[in-house]
């Protein structure tokens, strides 16, 4: 086997195919795909500066595990971080079945590649890849070791049920302000919900994109997905598309748009990735409304989860009753990075873990 280091974007681009039948076989997630690393860089990556450090193993003409990572300045110190990281909800090595210690010699590649004095690998859940590499009697270089910050991302589980079922299981309350905000839509004009075809899905992403712009621009607040004319969430949608993995709901109100929402619809999984409605009907709650009525459709075709990823808005936990822990992994290569990981940890200790909240259905369960 042979390692390599990828720095420059146009070796990112040769190495795809292979990449891509590596992450065929490894069934791994949407966010470890080529495309999805490849769409976000060009988009995003090579314009923050960052830099390229992602790590390969060769096979004979086969990847047996990719690393995808980059460096980015801090503070006057250098990180190794995931590539991808601000719009991927789970980061992950990949490394195919059959590939015993190719994750291991991948990550010493990039260990001994040097550029980085911090190491910083966030949002990785359990039986990920990487923490393969902390099976008995393997050296990590670096020391490589389980940090204190922590996330989780939150699922709505419909446990056999039907749509119908699951949402007999909700509370009155929570069910007859579903159908009121129904009511009130339909007052205004002929309502529709459901799946956009193809030929719509442009149309109703630059709508989306308008309602999510303004919303950032009255609240101060900044996604860097909506940069540059949205040209990364453009490129990550595209991505979904070429694998067949996307799905856009909306809502529209006497052919308006008033909610949109994108999916991302892998064999028998779902989550729910960028959401978006007009504030003009905030009196019906669409953006409540559009999520309960996705949960009705993945529950009524055989889907069992819907993720809802990363944050904390408040109706992931009005509706959510399981959750995941995603774990970090730090290490320093230098003297100045293990100073810099103390600095950092023991600042970590006065903040509140989010880990620490429970959905409050599945608190109550």
């Amino acid at each position: 086997m042979q390692a390599e280091i990828v720095t420059a974007a146009e070796r990112l681009d040769q190495v795809g195919p292979a990449w891509e039948r590596l992450w065929q076989r490894s069934d791994g997630s949407v966010f470890q795909s080529h495309g999805w690393v490849s769409g976000w860089w060009a988009a995003q990556g090579a314009r923050s500066g960052l830099r390229l450090h992602i790590g390969l193993c060769w096979d004979g003409e086969d990847l047996a595990a990719v690393i995808p990572c980059v460096t980015r300045r801090h503070r006057g110190v250098r990180v190794l971080e995931w590539a991808a990281k601000e719009c991927s909800d789970y980061c992950d090595a990949i490394a195919g079945p059959e590939a015993q210690d190719a994750l291991a010699r991948t990550w010493q590649a990039v260990v001994a590649a040097g550029g980085f004095h911090v190491i910083y690998l966030s949002h990785v859940r359990p039986g990920a890849a990487l923490p393969q590499l902390f099976e008995a009697g393997r050296t990590i270089p670096a020391g490589l070791r389980l940090g204190t910050r922590a996330e989780q991302t939150l699922q709505v589980r419909g446990n056999g049920l039907t749509g119908a079922g699951w949402f007999r299981t909700l509370p009155k309350k929570v069910r007859n302000n579903h159908t009121r905000g129904k009511r009130i839509l339909e007052e205004l004009g002929t309502l529709s919900i459901g799946a956009v075809d193809g030929p719509g899905i442009a149309g109703t992403l630059d709508r989306m994109v308008q309602f999510k712009s303004t919303w950032l621009d009255a609240t101060m607040q900044r996604n860097t997905l909506l940069d540059s004319g949205a040209l990364g969430l453009r490129s990550l949608v595209d991505t979904l598309r070429q694998r067949q993995a996307l799905q856009v709901f909306s809502i529209t109100c006497g052919g308006e748009l008033v909610a949109g929402l994108v999916n991302i619809v892998r064999g028998n999984r779902a989550a729910a990735f960028f959401s978006a409605f007009d504030r003009r009907f905030d009196r019906a709650s669409p953006g409540t409304v559009i999520i309960v009525e996705l949960l009705l459709w993945a529950f009524d075709h055989g889907i069992p989860e819907v993720d809802f990823l990363c944050g904390d808005e408040p109706y992931k936990f009005k509706f959510a009753n399981a959750r995941t822990e995603l774990a970090s992994y730090v290490g320093a290569r230098t003297l100045l990075g293990r100073a810099a990981l103390a600095a950092g940890e023991w600042a970590d200790r006065s903040r509140p873990n989010p880990a620490a909240v429970k959905p409050a259905r599945l608190a109550a369960a």
